[in-house]
């Protein structure tokens, strides 16, 4: 009974433990979901140079991803873009793996979702 007891008061307290440490993590800024998006609801993306990717929601959202390393697909081959974890919602660079048809990986380092000013800035040839 003793032994019983002592596993239950435990038990509570890692509860509470884990309890406290969620809120910290509901609150990281990265995942909030004015900053996520649905892959379904994209409606179009542009290349601008190797390294950058825009792209644009059916919201009216624009998104900038950025790569590691040169995305190569100078050979106009569109860029496939799949949810890690298989769901529609993106809401980090982690979260996606894009490639490239016919030819390899692209590593994507950041998504940020752009403000109306950053929108205005964006060449017109270079716009989604």
């Amino acid at each position: 009974m003793f032994r019983l007891l002592s596993l239950s008061v435990g038990l509570v307290g890692a509860a509470g433990l884990l309890a406290a440490t969620l809120p910290s993590a509901e609150a990281d800024p990265a995942a909030s979901s004015r900053d996520c998006f649905r892959l379904s609801n994209i409606q179009s993306t542009k290349m601008q140079g190797e390294r950058t990717l825009f792209l644009r929601s059916s919201t009216g959202a624009y998104y900038r991803m950025d790569f590691g390393a040169d995305c190569d697909n100078i050979s106009s081959e569109p860029l496939i873009l799949h949810p890690v974890d298989n769901s529609d919602e993106v809401c980090s660079a982690v979260g996606l793996d894009v490639r490239v048809r016919g030819a390899g990986a692209c590593i994507p380092t950041s998504l940020t979702r752009l403000t109306p000013d950053e929108v205005a800035a964006i060449p017109p040839q270079d716009k989604p």
